[in-house]
């Protein structure tokens, strides 16, 4: 199985991912966590592999206070994700919406894989209220954030994380938004020294880095879980295939080469012209940040 992570917002490039997956007989699975509603080529992310999921906690862009959702056009997927934890799905008797899967129907009253992953009511009916209403927030959140990315155009250093203006890609609710450094366009100042510059200059939220490389974690190599005396990375496996500090050299980089720009949902003009106008005001002026 291939998972595809639209991260920060970016939808993937789908077209060669399905085309590698179908040429191998692989299933594709999208995380769109991070990216509710956006687009890619015109089409939401979540509709082009086999399965989609996405997590819906309070910080998301399409957050309804906890849960997720899964998405797929596949019956048999669905029945097999509502076997495994939606127990009122899986009654002693059939109702509409049950399982009907012959290899799954001896099992109903109990959710295979032990666990109620059942939305609460509440936060259930909080997204169906919000629905109506996240296309227009998207159109704001996109003209807001591609606006502070416009005032930003050709500043040396840093680079829009964004989709092409001229595509039929999109951000959606451009979560996470960050921006790309490139510290050698400034006299090499460090990415964490530029952000604490630009701190200084009202933005708080502006951080190096993005989330931790996890292939570096000691969960993933040394971490036994099952209590069989070795890694639970390698515990099933053929082949060790844990990948150590050195191995994925651009994620590793993440801290001199992301910062966190702000999350911008409404669009005020004056109020993101300011917001740009510090970054372009430490940009302008790394010379004296050495």
């Amino acid at each position: 199985m291939i998972v595809v992570v639209h991260y920060a917002g970016h939808p993937c490039e789908m077209d060669p991912i399905m085309e590698i997956a179908r040429e191998h007989g692989v299933k594709v699975l999208e995380d769109v966590s991070h990216a509710h509603g956006s687009q890619y080529k015109g089409s939401k992310v979540g509709t082009f592999g086999d399965i989609a999921a996405m997590s819906m906690m309070a910080g998301k862009s399409f957050a309804v206070g906890e849960g997720g959702m899964l998405i797929t056009d596949d019956p048999t997927y669905y029945e097999r994700c509502i076997a495994y934890g939606h127990y009122e799905r899986t009654g002693s008797r059939a109702e509409p919406g049950d399982i009907s899967l012959e290899e799954l129907t001896p099992f109903r009253g109990v959710p295979l894989g032990g666990y109620k992953h059942r939305l609460n009511q509440t936060c259930a009916a909080m997204g169906r209220v919000q629905l109506r209403h996240y296309d227009d927030r998207m159109a704001e959140i996109q003209q807001a954030m591609n606006r502070f990315w416009d005032l930003l155009e050709g500043v040396p250093g840093i680079r829009a994380h964004r989709t092409s203006r001229n595509s039929d890609s999109t951000m959606g609710g451009w979560y996470l938004a960050k921006g790309l450094y490139r510290g050698e366009k400034l006299d090499g100042i460090s990415c964490e020294k530029f952000c604490k510059a630009v701190a200084a200059e009202g933005v708080s939220d502006c951080l190096p880095g993005a989330n931790f490389p996890l292939h570096t974690h000691p969960m993933f190599h040394s971490a036994d879980l099952f209590r069989m005396g070795k890694p639970t990375a390698i515990a099933f496996g053929q082949r060790d295939v844990r990948q150590g500090v050195g191995t994925l050299p651009v994620s590793e980089r993440v801290q001199e080469t992301v910062f966190n720009i702000p999350w911008f949902k409404k669009d005020l003009p004056e109020h993101i012209d300011c917001y740009a106008a510090a970054f372009r005001k430490v940009a302008g002026n790394a010379k004296q940040i050495l």
